[in-house]
């Protein structure tokens, strides 16, 4: 674990990022990584001089298993796990529809998607457990939370995917509506949404830009990907200019 921004700490994998969120001494989880992740959580909380019980809440971008795989164990050490309210049969295991993309919807003959998943299959991501509730909250919500992050309701990559912005900070963590890597092809190349295989609706997700446009922020937070420093409007450019440029 590593400080990545002002009192924000990064965790996962070079695949997959989730974070720590510190104000005074206590903590918000922003996304709950994989299923068999949280003996790297308790090491990290150690190493930045608090325990476990620091972490008061969890807030979740989104349901899958690489950013969801924590919550029934954080559910067990009575913290409180928060999603958009339309994210919330996903959380709760009731979903119905398209729940993600899987192996077989990935050409797991290139070793770049082997490098990528290999680490996260190691951590848990295969395995999904459901708590038995969930906290919900509504688009541009601030949220009781330390760290008082906002959330950006920016559906594409499913229903109820959010973003959570800390306007104190200039950051806003993106999740799976905004990476800066191509999971499928490698490279770290800036601003850019996941393929299609990985969203359930690729021209939501696009449209979903619009909505973090005018968000004051100079550093960007995905779940895949290193760190990008601008604004988000100019992330949206990039990501849109990716899309025209591929047409």
């Amino acid at each position: 674990m590593r400080e990545i921004a002002d009192r924000v700490y990064v965790l996962g994998t070079r695949a997959h990022n989730f974070y720590l969120v510190r104000s005074g001494d206590e903590l918000t989880m922003v996304d709950a990584g994989c299923s068999k992740e949280w003996k790297y959580v308790a090491d990290g909380v150690e190493k930045i001089g608090l325990n476990i019980d620091a972490i008061k809440s969890v807030i979740v971008t989104h349901a899958h298993s690489d950013h969801f795989g924590l919550a029934t164990r954080a559910e067990t050490e009575s913290i409180d796990i928060h999603v958009h309210h339309d994210e919330e049969t996903r959380a709760l295991g009731r979903y119905r529809g398209r729940f993600s993309a899987s192996s077989r919807d990935m050409p797991v003959w290139r070793p770049h998607v082997l490098r990528m998943f290999v680490p996260m299959m190691l951590r848990g991501v295969t395995d999904l457990a459901f708590p038995d509730h969930v906290t919900t909250f509504g688009d541009e919500e601030e949220l009781d939370v330390p760290g008082r992050p906002v959330a950006i309701h920016t559906p594409g990559h499913t229903e109820g995917h959010a973003m959570f912005h800390l306007p104190d900070r200039g950051v806003l963590f993106t999740g799976d509506g905004l990476a800066t890597m191509n999971l499928l092809r490698g490279g770290q190349d800036g601003p850019q949404v996941l393929d299609e295989v990985f969203n359930l609706d690729q021209d939501q997700t696009y449209a979903s830009l619009q909505h973090i446009e005018e968000i004051d922020a100079g550093t960007l937070l995905p779940g895949h990907g290193p760190k990008w420093t601008g604004s988000p409007a100019v992330a949206a450019q990039h990501a849109r200019a990716r899309r025209t440029g591929a047409s």
